[in-house]
């Protein structure tokens, strides 16, 4: 999988992306000045949006060109955010963690279930004890019928790009086709052709696996085209969200 032109292109692809959706999920089951890891972080606005509330984070990407990106964005913020490359099937302790956020179907770039489970139990592990895991993934239907043969166009001034979506070689899984034409200087076009592969499975799965590893599952929401998943490392600590209610004005 290769990032190289799509992540200097990234921000503005993904400008309609409602960001502020999942850092409302963090701030209610993490509290502020947690420790929380964001993996997959691209050009890492999330990642910032977290900064900002007074998080100490960590962005882990296995693009270097979209940490280089995020890079130069939290230089111009004024922000300390630290970048890690690093592949998420390494995750390992020790368990300094309040919080880890897999956005944006992040988790369904892993293709195979060792890979997912490699994932998964290297967050449970890099998590403090109670800390908290949120992360969304495409559902079967997504991958069968919503990206059956997808094909969506964008044209702005100095970048075009086209969006076309194949079913992959084994079951609930896809290609994304990313061709991507964006203005040189010289008003000029550059092309390049970028493929991405991802693979999704039940959502049963993903609630077995999880259990089986030990998190608790605390809150599920979802539509037919995506599931979101928030967890928590053990079964016994009450989360953030419990003890704030239980504390806060009636």
């Amino acid at each position: 999988m290769s990032y190289r032109n799509f992540a200097y292109h990234y921000d503005q692809m993904m400008a309609d992306v409602d960001y502020t959706w999942w850092l409302g999920h963090m701030k209610k089951y993490v509290k502020k000045e947690g420790h929380v890891l964001d993996v997959g972080c691209g050009t890492g606005t999330l990642s910032f949006m977290l900064a900002k509330e007074g998080y100490a984070v960590t962005g882990l990407d296995l693009s270097e060109d979209m940490l280089v990106v995020a890079g130069e964005k939290a230089k111009e913020l004024g922000l300390r955010v630290d970048l890690v490359h690093q592949d998420m099937r390494r995750l390992t302790g020790p368990a300094t963690y309040d919080g880890i956020l897999m956005a944006l179907d992040t988790i369904n770039y892993l293709e195979n279930e060792g890979d997912v489970l490699d994932t998964l139990q290297g967050a449970y592990q890099s998590l403090n004890d109670g800390g908290i895991l949120i992360f969304d993934v495409h559902t079967p239907h997504k991958m069968t019928s919503t990206f059956n043969d997808y094909l969506y166009v964008e044209n702005d001034d100095d970048l075009t790009y086209v969006w076309h979506v194949e079913p992959g070689d084994v079951p609930l899984s896809v290609i994304h086709e990313l061709t991507i034409f964006s203005k040189n200087p010289d008003g000029s076009y550059q092309r390049s052709i970028e493929y991405h592969r991802q693979r999704t499975f039940e959502i049963e799965k993903y609630d077995h696996w999880l259990k089986e590893i030990g998190f608790t599952v605390i809150a599920l929401d979802g539509d037919k085209d995506r599931q979101l998943f928030i967890v928590r490392k053990g079964d016994e600590d009450e989360t953030y969200e419990e003890k704030r209610s239980q504390t806060s004005p009636h």
